[in-house]
């Protein structure tokens, strides 16, 4: 009997990625060139949140590792572009190894000419070594990797869609502040945003928010629309409540459009892994926003799914880590209701299922 597991994951190249260049970006070439010969002493350069990021990703990586170990993976399922197939057939007759797969799949180049590339990719190569890591389990290196995400065309056309709704949460989110502040000053203000918009890599990144201050925001929210300031907050949030829950319910939409294309990836997948051998344990990353959805499909597919029960896991650790990066998506998810409620409008009911849950619970 085949054990299916599924993981919430957050993509360390991503996050690496972010950081590092933001950070590089700041430095001066004289910089660049003095500390060229000592790469690893230049973390003391990063500002303080790329710090606290790139100290939590560890944290959360190591987390995964732990997890795989327990689970021992036999085959390892990647969200990662169906476009690579030759590219994962490569890895998996062994053609190239884990080192040349990832360097592939992000084109970081054998040997860079200036100072800000070489030092770019000798961090890059500290990530491509965690990322061979996840696929090898440490020592136990997978029977295959199989790729379940879209092709590169259609995760081009998600990426406007996905840019959009995240400004608009950005907005909403900075108008209700502004809003409430008007009224009684935050007794919390954050002390810790780590956000970056979608870059050249299409990584967007929530890294952190003082937890406390948009909780208090919430809350002051909440009684403001049950007592007398209703109709002033109503009034001064209308506009970009009406313009975020627009631009949220499109992104819920592509999502779940994007969610059935992976799952029906997925499925094919574990069809032909079934048919060539006997795998006792099989792992699915997937990013933390798609987890409720993909988990809440295989319970209802699981008597389909030819002798595959779905693994139980204690995944609460691992949910504890990268909660800070997965911050974004449960302020779009309250701010949904948020402005639903502002509009005096009802859920749609097609947005009432796990399909449209962006927090693993």
């Amino acid at each position: 009997m085949t054990e299916l597991f599924l993981v919430p994951s957050i993509s360390i190249f991503g996050i690496h990625d972010v950081a590092v260049r933001d950070w590089l970006s700041s430095l001066g070439e004289s910089t660049l060139h003095n500390h060229l010969e000592y790469p690893f002493k230049l973390g003391k350069l990063f500002p303080e949140s790329s710090q606290r990021a790139l100290v939590s990703v560890d944290d959360a990586h190591f987390e995964t590792m732990r997890l795989l170990d327990i689970i021992n993976p036999q085959a390892v399922f990647l969200d990662i572009s169906v476009s690579f197939v030759e590219l994962e057939n490569k890895y998996n007759k062994r053609l190239i190894s884990p080192l040349q797969f990832w360097s592939e799949y992000y084109q970081i180049p054998a040997s860079a000419s200036r100072p800000l590339e070489t030092i770019y990719c000798i961090y890059m190569n500290e990530i491509l070594d965690k990322k061979i890591r996840l696929i090898e389990s440490k020592d136990n290196l997978p029977l295959s990797v199989v790729f379940y995400g879209q092709d590169i065309k259609t995760r081009e056309e998600l990426i406007p869609v996905y840019e959009d709704v995240f400004d608009k949460d950005s907005e909403f989110t900075l108008q209700t502040a502004r809003a409430i502040n008007e009224i009684a000053a935050f007794r919390e203000t954050p002390g810790h945003i780590w956000y970056s918009p979608m870059h050249v890599k299409q990584a967007a990144i929530s890294y952190e928010e003082t937890e406390k201050f948009y909780n208090e925001l919430l809350i002051r929210l909440e009684r403001m629309l049950k007592f007398n300031t209703k109709g002033y907050i109503i009034k001064s949030l209308n506009e970009q409540a009406l313009e975020f829950v627009s631009s949220y319910e499109r992104f819920l939409d592509y999502k779940i459009k994007e969610d059935r294309m992976k799952l029906s990836n997925i499925i094919e997948g574990l069809h032909m892994l079934t048919t060539q051998s006997d795998y006792s344990d099989i792992v699915i990353f997937c990013g933390p926003m798609h987890y409720s959805a993909f988990l809440n499909a295989f319970k209802k597919e699981e008597a389909s799914l030819q002798g595959i029960t779905i693994g139980d896991i204690d995944i609460t650790p691992l949910l504890d880590k990268i909660k800070p990066f997965a911050q974004k998506n449960r302020i779009m998810q309250n701010n949904y209701d948020v402005a639903l409620k502002i509009l005096g409008r009802e859920k749609p009911e097609r947005y009432n299922n796990p399909n449209a849950v962006l927090i693993p619970a």
